[in-house]
């Protein structure tokens, strides 16, 4: 006669869930004064999620002087980023704003990872840049990372030409394909994007149903409240300058399924804050040369037009030419207080150390101009000083003409010759037919914009000002 056993299984031997929680940034721009707060926030979930990742989608650099001015530029991010210790970043357009040393000294110093798969950095330079990155959880979950990098219509990142000489860079919607089979070598397979929310959701709709978990996304500065899902791909964002972070749970069933939520976290400056991360952000921004008043505005600023207006007068005057001009993307502030105007504020508006530029050119010229600039811009006019300009669009708000006229609102003589300044970004990336190829003036504009506002010293109202028309007309 046989005899029968039974074995008793604990439950903790039956195969488990597994979680993975990430912390997930976008569009930092040197936003040093939430770091006490943002650290707080992490330690705080850290205590909940011991292996919580902390990821960043790229844009760390540029929009605060005491990051910017730093005498070594770009340091202060990158080193908060490592005191609270960061796993990984994308690499952001303006990643590239230290030029090549500076960004390749950047990628030494930071004690995390940059990732990137379609750009390559020149052959003879020290990048410590991987196209991907996977890493190995506690629980024994493989992550893997990769990145991807948007490209503007003249085949580079959104930065200064000089900025990115030597690199190469690849169409992201076609490399991305060449990195599907990390969902195969890993559990979880993420894309860190530095493209935009709309070309994240473009880019979700091309690849296969699920083949990538999800997309943590950046560059369009979009705020993500709740789960978007598109063929079967989350898709995050979190605004910028660390107003946000998304917390990102994911659960791995033991059959492989995986379910995931997100939620929106307001980060900002206000709460418990970190006094270690503080005493350095305060160590940052000790530079009596940027606190100091400059000037002072008799009105608020309320627009980035307005904001642009007075740089475009600035560098107009202090030029001597006839007319001036500023791309809706270098105003990079919407507004100025009434009051006390400082350098620090000047740099927060014009972060980028380009360079004026002058040209002479004819009426005719300078509509090439402004049709070429409303086209690459995005439908953006440009900033106009010595001059009004009134843009006439197709119901369909395509660009169908542009009229100019003089400040008093006669109409332009076109076939005159005209003096006119703009900046060396303008410069580089316009193509329109002209027949100077221009004269740099070695001044950076917001350097040259602090001295106009010191021999200014009152500033005047610029509330009510319209020197940009835009009228829908009937085909």
């Amino acid at each position: 006669m046989g005899c029968s056993t039974s074995q008793t299984v604990s439950v903790s031997e039956l195969p488990q869930a597994k979680t993975l929680e990430i912390l997930a940034v976008n569009d930092m721009h040197a936003a040093l004064d939430n770091f006490p707060r943002f650290a707080f926030m992490v330690d705080s979930l850290r205590a909940i999620y011991p292996d919580l990742l902390l990821v960043s989608a790229g844009d760390n650099q540029t929009g605060n002087p005491a990051n910017d001015q730093y005498p070594e530029k770009g340091m202060p991010i990158i080193e908060l980023m490592n005191a609270i210790e960061f796993d990984l970043s994308a690499v952001g357009n303006h990643e590239f704003d230290s030029r090549l040393v500076g960004f390749e000294h950047i990628t030494h110093k930071a004690n995390f990872d940059f990732i990137s798969a379609n750009m390559e950095p020149p052959a003879d330079a020290d990048f410590r840049i991987k196209p991907y990155t996977i890493i190995k959880t506690p629980n024994g979950l493989k992550v893997a990372f990769v990145s991807l990098l948007d490209i503007n219509a003249n085949g580079i990142p959104d930065s200064h030409p000089d900025n990115v000489k030597g690199f190469e860079f690849k169409d992201p919607f076609k490399t991305a394909q060449d990195y599907l089979f990390l969902k195969d070598n890993s559990d979880v397979f993420i894309m860190v994007n530095h493209m935009g929310f709309e070309n994240d959701v473009k880019l979700a709709m091309q690849l296969p149903v699920n083949s990538v978990d999800v997309i943590i996304g950046g560059h369009s500065h979009t705020k993500v409240e709740t789960d978007q899902i598109h063929n079967g791909i989350m898709i995050t964002q979190a605004e910028r300058r660390l107003n946000y972070a998304t917390l990102i749970k994911l659960t791995m069933s033991p059959d492989g399924t995986l379910d995931r939520d997100m939620q929106l976290l307001t980060v900002g400056r206000e709460g418990d804050s970190r006094a270690d991360i503080q005493a350095m952000v305060d160590a940052y921004n000790n530079n009596p040369a940027l606190t100091e008043t400059i000037a002072v505005a008799e009105d608020d600023f309320s627009s980035y037009e307005e904001v642009g207006y007075l740089m475009t007068d600035a560098i107009r005057v202090s030029s001597g030419t006839d007319l001036a001009f500023i791309n809706a993307g270098g105003v990079r502030v919407p507004s100025l207080a009434k009051g006390p105007i400082r350098a620090k504020d000047v740099y927060e508006v014009d972060p980028f150390g380009n360079e004026m530029v002058q040209f002479n050119l004819s009426g005719h010229e300078i509509r090439s101009l402004l049709l070429t600039a409303f086209v690459f811009d995005q439908n953006k006019p440009l900033y106009p000083s010595g001059m009004t300009t009134r843009y006439l669009l197709n119901p369909d708000g395509s660009l169908k003409n542009v009229e100019l006229f003089t400040d008093d609102g006669q109409p332009f003589d076109m076939s005159k010759t005209y003096s006119v300044v703009m900046n060396h970004y303008m410069a580089s990336v316009y193509k329109y037919e002209r027949k100077d190829p221009g004269q740099g003036l070695f001044r950076p504009t917001a350097e040259t914009t602090i001295d106009y506002l010191r021999e200014l010293k009152t500033i005047p109202r610029y509330s009510g000002v319209k020197r940009v028309e835009m009228m829908v007309v009937d085909n």
